[in-house]
């Protein structure tokens, strides 16, 4: 691992209720006096169930044919999007701000960072049954351009980026994308030494309901016997993982936001670590 002066990392906290915010952004403010380096990415989803009952709307969440949940994103949904978005990377600025760390949200259409390529229809499984849904505004990234997070690194900040990209098809469009691919793609365009996805779980589960059946490290080597156990929201994560490690990030780390320093917490053996070859030496 490169020293605390030249150390980058990049830190997805997910937006669901049973996330723990706080102690990340308290480990994050002491490492970043120390002269660590770290991009956050955040979720917006329990926010943006709120604004959506708010106004009426009831959340629709689809399953694919792999076995991938996820929220379908309709032209008014991504505007409810945006907002929940916006008012969560508020609130984490102004959290953030009084530790003594400037933030500083990075959104497509102002700032470079990912652009997707919108996926109109979705194939969903219903009832046993494959179907296609329409007029759907989320993307699979397509490209990570990271000059302004090595920018606002340059000037002593933190940039904070929300899962959001910009329309490769639409200039000035943006789409809903997933947080955890979202953070792989940002670890894998600066090379990260750690990219760290935080979330309500202590890791990858060999049974999901059983926190003791935690697997503590893995390569890509191993990757046929990793996946058969990711199960729910755990699969992308474990997919966002072996993006970040084949794009050239150093070590994944799945760990729990709900301990105290959760990313040393999950490097120090409380999460699963997973690297590309040899295990590294984490932090």
């Amino acid at each position: 691992m490169n020293g605390a002066h030249s150390f980058q990392g990049v830190v997805k906290i997910g937006g669901a209720r049973g996330n723990a915010v706080c102690p990340l952004l308290e480990e994050l403010a002491d490492r970043t006096r120390r002269g660590e380096r770290w991009a956050l990415v955040h979720g917006a989803s329990s926010m943006m169930e709120d604004l959506s009952r708010a106004v009426g709307m009831e959340p629709v969440y689809v399953v694919s044919p792999g076995g991938f949940r996820s929220r379908f994103v309709g032209e008014r949904e991504l505007a409810l999007f945006e907002a929940a978005c916006c008012r969560f990377s508020v609130d984490l600025v102004a959290a953030l701000g009084r530790l003594g760390v400037r933030a500083v949200p990075l959104y497509p259409g102002s700032a470079k960072g990912a652009s997707a390529k919108r996926k109109n229809s979705l194939r969903v499984v219903e009832d046993g049954r494959v179907r296609m849904m329409h007029g759907n505004y989320s993307g699979a990234i397509a490209a990570f351009d990271p000059s302004d997070i090595r920018s606002v690194w340059d000037s002593g900040g933190l940039p904070l980026l929300p899962p959001l990209a910009s329309d490769e098809a639409v200039p000035g469009s943006r789409l809903n994308v997933d947080g955890d691919r979202m953070a792989a793609a940002a670890a894998a365009a600066v090379g990260a030494d750690v990219l760290a996805i935080l979330s309500n779980v202590p890791g990858l589960l060999r049974t999901p309901s059983d926190p003791s059946s935690r697997v503590e490290k893995g390569t890509l080597s191993e990757w046929e016997s990793l996946e058969p156990l990711a199960k729910g929201n755990m699969k992308r994560k474990l997919l966002a993982a072996r993006e970040a490690l084949e794009g050239g990030a150093e070590t994944v780390v799945i760990a729990d936001s709900r301990n105290a320093r959760p990313i040393g917490a999950g490097l120090d053996g409380g999460g699963t670590l997973l690297c590309r070859g040899s295990m590294a030496a984490a932090v």
